[in-house]
């Protein structure tokens, strides 16, 4: 079914660590890494902009963001079945608990 998991959007700000910034991952780069390592080829949509500014300065992308998630801030993951999941903890842990394959057997 990869019709079925390519539907995932991931909202970032950014997906590389470029310049790296050791220890640290962005945490955008850590939520798309996860979502790839557990089997997923998420549909990246930058939200630009930053999740501090007020709403009315807020690009379109943050604002679906905050109707779904409650806040500006990314990342932020709408799977397939349209569940909103925020922040790169959530986002990483719901990752591990449904890796791509299994979806896919499953169907």
């Amino acid at each position: 079914m990869a019709d079925r998991l390519a539907a995932v959007d991931l909202y970032v700000c950014w997906t590389k660590n470029d310049p790296p910034l050791p220890p640290h991952r962005h945490s955008c780069a850590a939520a798309y890494e996860a979502l790839r390592d557990a089997g997923y080829e998420p549909d990246v949509r930058h939200t630009l902009s930053y999740g501090g500014l007020p709403g009315a300065l807020q690009t379109p992308g943050r604002k679906k963001v905050k109707a779904h998630t409650g806040k500006f801030w990314v990342p932020a993951l709408e799977t397939d079945e349209g569940e909103w999941i925020g922040g790169s903890k959530k986002i990483i842990a719901w990752a591990a608990r449904h890796p791509a394959a299994a979806a896919a057997s499953s169907s």
